[in-house]
């Protein structure tokens, strides 16, 4: 029985050993080394699938925000900014950039989609099956709605975090890093469960995320050294086409370590507030029959 007082597909009430963690467990680890050490094993594993879903991923998403980011910076080059002189007319740059925003709105809603499959292709790695890019794409998109849809609420539990100080924000942040895998692997679970699974062990969910922070942080950080040296030497558009891609090209590589810390993460909290093993997403007997 989980935190939500449910029983898992194919489990009876009275747990057989399978269901707690050993040192040999795929997923959970009981230490810090060991829980690295499995996700860098699932992410050599996996990493050829996480990237061709990142990918298939990135081209919608590029398609979308580009053009429109071009046209934002085209629009800003004409208005002619000089401090101390009344403001233009801004009325077709707060329309270009309110298109902008709905346009990123909608490429992250297909991330969360690659991040749902993405999260799927650890599993079927760490349960022992092959991993198949249709069949996580298969359950995935099941998924993928309640993914977006506790996205959406989170978003809302930022907002009210960053207008209430400063550092709740980084709690929050930090509390919900792993909402992505509980939406995907647990179904009617959400926010609340995030934060349960946040505070069964403070100091083993601090380390890993504070890990998976500062992974984020060293990735996005050197690509945006990158671009910014790329805009200096190079003008528009090509500088920015440029930025974009080469900010395409460093999620692609994040994506790949940062899904399976992400579900080990996931594992090593949930392990820590109730039984639980690798063998719990392992697919019900009776499922491999039908």
């Amino acid at each position: 029985m989980d935190g939500n007082g449910h029983y898992w597909p194919g489990q009876p009430p009275s747990l057989p050993p399978a269901y707690y963690a050993t040192p040999a467990d795929p997923l959970v680890s009981p230490t810090y080394e060991g829980w690295w050490q499995r996700a860098i094993a699932l992410a050599r594993q996996t990493w050829r699938q996480v990237l061709t879903v990142h990918l298939i991923a990135l081209v919608p998403t590029t398609a979308l925000t580009l053009p429109a980011t071009l046209r934002l910076n085209e629009v800003a080059a004409t208005l002619g900014l000089v401090p101390g002189r009344p403001l233009p007319d801004m009325t077709e740059y707060i329309q270009v950039a309110l298109q902008l925003v709905g346009l990123s709105i909608v490429a992250s809603l297909i991330s969360a989609v690659a991040v749902a499959v993405s999260v799927q292709l650890i599993v079927l790695a760490a349960t022992g099956r092959p991993v198949s890019v249709p069949v996580a794409f298969r359950v995935g998109i099941r998924r993928a709605p309640a993914v977006i849809g506790w996205g959406a609420l989170a978003g809302f539990v930022y907002v009210g975090a960053a207008l209430a100080c400063f550092l709740p924000i980084f709690y929050v942040g930090a509390a919900l890093m792993v909402l992505p895998v509980v939406a995907t692997l647990e179904r009617g679970s959400g926010i609340g469960r995030s934060f349960a699974l946040f505070h069964a062990d403070l100091g083993t969910s601090i380390a890993r995320v504070a890990t998976m922070f500062g992974v984020s942080l060293g990735s996005l950080g050197v690509s945006a050294v990158i671009g910014a040296v790329l805009r200096a030497v190079v003008a528009d558009p090509a500088a920015t086409i440029g930025a974009t891609l080469l900010s395409g090209v460093a999620s692609l590589l994040l994506g790949i370590i940062l899904v399976p810390l992400l579900v080990t993460t996931y594992a090593d909290m949930r392990a820590r507030r109730e039984p639980f093993s690798t063998a719990y997403l392992a697919p019900a007997p009776a499922e491999g029959h039908r």
